[in-house]
């Protein structure tokens, strides 16, 4: 598997700079995208033969860098080069990149074997072939390499997978949070968090006395794993979003693919809320006020942590929830913490004091682990009954919590996909009647919570 994704689509032909007279003459060839540029030949294009070798050199060279994945020299007679495609365009900008058609055909044959384009010995002419080939897998390798870093991916990802599958979904949760008893409920839904996409992100709200176990597990989080945005109550009282005073960012718009953890999310300043409305719904929003016109975009996932209103849960716990039901429903899943008891307090204690083991033996597995797998994309494999009651059953939730403090709404209609693709994702699996049930299963415990 890849560590990055290119995204193979119709590019317009504004990426290679046509001129507007040019791109009309185009247009009216009814040539509009890169592909259609690149399978073209000079003298079909009629631009004269400086220009149109420069327009489908170009098309060409952008084609390569976007689809080639891997070039591979099996042996002086055969290269393998990995593709996105195995369309025209991608096969004449491969051969273009090559030099294949400087050589003249004589010297090579193509063959397409999947996504592999393979090209063979047919002359010492291939030499030259072979020769460049070996130049272009050099920088291919080496923008890998700065992805890499880029990432903060540098463990093998072999190794990253391997140790993943090993552990699972059930292993991160229960290894990364060993110190903490009990609670197991808000352990799956951080997790959960954690392994969601930027793109898709599994908002999370932790409710607690203070106390309780969720300053622990904020803790963890933060002292283990990178890319992380704390925001502490201070913070937010200044603003989570915009200073609308002075037209400052706050913390969201800084972090943009990050995990936020945000302490004593009941005290959001009330001119934030709107804003943050936006953010936590689509990574995006407008402010806009006498002194302040801004354009925010930010992609993050954000685990909450928050007290009851009372300080103390009463009868009706639900009742004691201090946020918004708007507010509320921007969170995928809402799990009420149970205090620490004495025996709990002294179980933590003692496995602090020896120390996290895995976790903090193999620091760099786990935190590599979650980047890695937020590229992963899981299939949707569960049989069609399964997901029927899936569906039936998240649809009844909606119905019975709708007009509660813990609002389940339609943007339920979302999360039923993200949850179980980020349990699937944390071991780098697909969704199947396995994981649905998983995520049923943490959405219902969840709610079980409030109930106790």
């Amino acid at each position: 598997m890849p560590l990055f994704e290119w995204t193979y689509m119709q590019d317009d032909l504004s990426r290679i700079g046509v001129i507007p007279s040019d791109r009309k003459k185009l247009e009216n060839m009814g040539i509009t995208s890169l592909q259609q540029l690149a399978v073209m030949s000079v003298q079909s294009l009629g631009m004269g033969p400086s220009k149109g070798n420069q327009l489908i050199q170009r098309a060409r060279n952008i084609l390569f860098n976007k689809n080639v994945v891997h070039i591979g020299i099996i042996n002086d007679d055969t290269i393998e080069i990995e593709v996105l495609q195995t369309d025209r365009a991608t096969r004449k900008s491969v051969l273009t990149a090559l030099d294949v058609y400087s050589t003249g055909w004589g010297t090579t044959a193509l063959e397409v074997d999947g996504d592999i384009l393979r090209l063979t010995r047919k002359s010492t002419g291939f030499n030259k072939v072979l020769r460049k080939a070996i130049a272009m897998q050099e920088i291919i390798e080496s923008k890998r390499e700065d992805e890499k870093q880029r990432t903060g991916i540098t463990l093998p990802e072999e190794d990253l997978i391997s140790f993943a599958k090993e552990r699972g979904f059930e292993g991160f949760w229960k290894i990364v949070f060993q110190s903490i008893h009990g609670n197991d409920i808000m352990k799956k839904v951080i997790v959960t968090s954690m392994f969601s996409s930027f793109k898709e992100p599994v908002h999370s709200l932790i409710i607690g006395e203070p106390g309780s176990s969720k300053t622990m597990a904020k803790e963890i989080i933060s002292d283990q794993f990178s890319d992380i945005t704390n925001i502490g109550a201070n913070t937010t009282r200044s603003g989570l979003v915009c200073n609308l005073a002075t037209g400052d960012l706050g913390a969201l718009p800084h972090s943009n693919h990050k995990i936020v953890l945000v302490d004593e999310f009941d005290k959001i300043p009330h001119e934030d809320v709107e804003y943050t409305y936006e953010l936590l719904s689509n990574g995006r929003c407008s402010v806009h006020s006498a002194k302040v016109h801004q354009d925010i975009e930010s992609q993050f996932v954000m685990i909450a942590f928050a007290n009851p209103k009372t300080k103390v849960f009463g009868k009706n716990a639900i009742s004691d929830i201090g946020l918004s039901p708007l507010l509320v429903s921007r969170c995928a899943l809402i799990v009420r913490v149970e205090n620490i008891g004495t025996m709990e307090r002294l179980n933590l204690f003692e496995k602090r004091f020896y120390g996290l083991g895995e976790l903090e033996e193999n620091h760099e597995y786990y935190d590599q682990w979650v980047r890695l797998a937020r590229n992963h994309k899981p299939d949707i494999l569960a049989s069609e009954e399964k997901v029927r009651s899936y569906l039936d059953d998240m649809n009844q939730i909606v119905e019975n919590y709708y007009s509660t403090n813990l609002r389940r709404d339609l943007r339920m209609a979302d999360y039923i996909r993200r949850i179980p693709f980020s349990i699937a994702r944390a071991s780098f699996g697909n969704v199947d009647d396995e994981v649905l049930q998983k995520a049923s299963d943490i959405v219902h415990e969840s709610i079980e919570t409030w109930f106790r």
